[in-house]
C-alpha cells in the first residue's frame, strides 16, 4: 500500500512504491497489507535516482538503441515494414521503453532521445541496404519543438533516406493533448513526403474523427479488438467496420498484438492488409525476418 501524498507526490513514482508494497506483503505471506517504513522510501528513492541518473548518462552517451519488430504483408506473407522501438543499455542490462520514457519526459531528454534512435536506425537501415517502410514512435513532448522537424529533415537527407519509407506514429491521446501542434506538425512534414500511421485505432472515441481530419496513409488497429476478435462477434464487427472505413480512405489496416495463428487467420479472413505482433517477430537490434 502507498499512500499519497506521504510517500509520493506523483502516480509515477506512487505506483512504483505500491507495487514494492505488493511484493513485500506477498513474500510475507496471504492476507497481509504491507506500508512503506522509512527503510523502503529510502530504498525506493535510491532505485528512482539510480533511473534518472541511467537515463541522462544513456541520453548524453548516445547510448539509445533501436529494436526493429517486423511488419508482415498478411497477402503475401512478406516481411514488408519495421516499427522501431527504443531501448537503452546499461550496466544491468537492456531497458525497455515502457521503464524510461515517462522519465525522460520529465526530465526534458525525450526529443534528444528520439532523435538519437532515428539517427541510429536511419543508420542501421541504410548500412544493411533495408528498402522497405520504418514505423517511428515519436514523444508528443518532441512534436511542440520548432527545432524537431528540421532536424528530421536533415537526418533523411544525412543518410539519404526516402521520406515516403518515414511513417510517423500518432496516437489519440497524443491529439487531444495537442491537437493544433500535432496537426501543424503532420501537415509540414507531410509535405515533405513523410506517411502518417494512427496508432491504437479504435482504443478510443474519437478515432474515425482523426482519420478524416488527418492525412492518414495507416491505421493500426488496437490489440485489444485483435487478440479477441476470432472469438467475441462484437469485436470482429468493429475491426470489420475499421477495415470496410479504412477502405473507403485509401487508407492501409495493420493488425497489432498477432500473438498466433489464430489470429493471423483471422486477419487474413478480414481482409487486414499488415499484421504485427509477437507471432510475426519480437523485436530485435537485427533486420531479420521472422
Amino acid at each position: 500500500m502507498a499512500v499519497f501524498p506521504d510517500h509520493a507526490d506523483n502516480s509515477k513514482d506512487l505506483f512504483i512504491f505500491a507495487d514494492n508494497m505488493m511484493y513485500k506483503a506477498k513474500s510475507e505471506g496471504k492476507n497481509k497489507i504491507a506500508v512503506p517504513t522509512e527503510r523502503d522510501i529510502i530504498d525506493t528513492f535510491k532505485a528512482i535516482s539510480e533511473k534518472t541518473l541511467s537515463i541522462t548518462n544513456a541520453v548524453e552517451q548516445k547510448k539509445i538503441i533501436p529494436y526493429f519488430q517486423p511488419i508482415m504483408n498478411a497477402g503475401t506473407g512478406d516481411i514488408e515494414c519495421y516499427e522501431i522501438f527504443s531501448r537503452i543499455e546499461t550496466d544491468k542490462g537492456v531497458m525497455n521503453a515502457s521503464e524510461f520514457i515517462e522519465v525522460a519526459e520529465k526530465l526534458g531528454v525525450i526529443s534528444r532521445l528520439d532523435l538519437i534512435v532515428m539517427e541510429k536506425a536511419f543508420e542501421k537501415i541504410k548500412d544493411d541496404g533495408y528498402k522497405g517502410l520504418l514505423f517511428i514512435n515519436l514523444s508528443s513532448k518532441s512534436l511542440v519543438l520548432s527545432e524537431f522537424i528540421p532536424n528530421i529533415i536533415r537526418l533523411t537527407r544525412e543518410y539519404d533516406i526516402d521520406p515516403g519509407r518515414i511513417v510517423f506514429e500518432i496516437s489519440e491521446k497524443d491529439t487531444l493533448k495537442n491537437i493544433t501542434l500535432l496537426e501543424k506538425f503532420v501537415d509540414n512534414l507531410k509535405f515533405s513526403g513523410f506517411k502518417f500511421a494512427i496508432d491504437d485505432f479504435g482504443s478510443g472515441f474519437s478515432c474515425f474523427y482523426y482519420v478524416k481530419r488527418f492525412p492518414i496513409d495507416f491505421v493500426k488497429i488496437a490489440g485489444e479488438f485483435i487478440r479477441s476478435m476470432s472469438r467475441n462477434k462484437k469485436d470482429m464487427a468493429i475491426v470489420r467496420t475499421m477495415v470496410v472505413l479504412s477502405k473507403e480512405f485509401g487508407i492501409k489496416t495493420i493488425a497489432e498484438h498477432v500473438e498466433n495463428i489464430d489470429v493471423l487467420n483471422s486477419v487474413k479472413s478480414m481482409g487486414v492488409d499488415y499484421a504485427q505482433g509477437y507471432h510475426i517477430g519480437l523485436p530485435s537490434p537485427d533486420l531479420k525476418e521472422k
